[in-house]
């Protein structure tokens, strides 16, 4: 947890219940607003939090739509193990309806694998800009500016050259509200989006998420809800 100025009553329990997700380095800016923090100190929290969510599990809903149709459900338990997420499937239904080109050619079932397998990957690049590594180097190199009640985080060159990360958190609570990445993967825009909420006396996570990106001629969403939180008994 993060101690800048000893801040107190809810500003101080609030702190204290950010964690792994960009939340982790939301709080160091947040700090950042009042005084000029030691960064160094700073950043070697965000592992020090990021170990707190490890010790949850909770449930993962994923939507999956092509062109704006939905096209698949997926449901997960997570856990982190190692610093790894762990996903166990727990139901999956998907459409039965053919998926088509702008031509009408129907994409074969191998096309249509390798589609999904790609929006699955490029969820997998986005959230590891959630790896403490990289949410250090966001904080020591983050640019701050206020927009009304928010604060902005701004950092780039994070993982590649011309990647962006934009963060905006509640001035008064010190409490994340919502995060923007941005990047490349294979020359093609992929970005996500997330909204954050907080477990009573627990840390911070991402409520929900959108990844978006674009394979071949079609537009890939996965919308991600995430529930459920409840503390590891492993």
């Amino acid at each position: 947890t993060l101690h800048p100025q000893h801040p107190k009553g809810d500003s101080l329990k609030n702190i204290t219940k950010l964690s792994l997700s960009v939340a982790m380095f939301v709080v160091a800016v947040g700090a950042g607003a009042q005084t000029d923090p030691d960064i160094q100190r700073l950043a070697s929290q965000l592992k020090r939090n990021q170990q707190d969510l490890q010790g949850y599990t909770w449930q993962a809903n994923y939507t999956y739509t092509v062109n704006g149709v939905q096209r698949r459900q997926d449901v997960y338990r997570i856990r982190t193990i190692n610093g790894i997420q762990d996903r166990m499937q727990l139901k999956s239904e998907t459409t039965k309806d053919p998926l088509r080109r702008s031509n009408g050619k129907m994409l074969s079932k191998k096309e249509r694998q390798a589609a999904y397998e790609w929006a699955l990957n490029i969820k997998k690049q986005l959230d590891g800009y959630l790896n403490p590594l990289f949410s250090e180097k966001a904080v020591l190199t983050a640019k701050t500016s206020t927009e009304g009640d928010l604060l902005v985080l701004r950092s780039f060159n994070v993982m590649t050259d011309g990647d962006s990360v934009v963060i905006r958190y509640d001035r008064s609570t010190l409490l994340p509200r919502s995060a923007s990445i941005a990047t490349l993967v294979d020359g093609s825009p992929v970005s996500l989006e997330m909204e954050f909420g907080s477990m009573e006396y627990g840390p911070n996570y991402a409520t929900k998420s959108v990844t978006t990106g674009r394979w071949q001629e079609f537009d890939l969403v996965i919308s991600t809800v995430n529930s459920n939180f409840k503390k590891s008994l492993y």
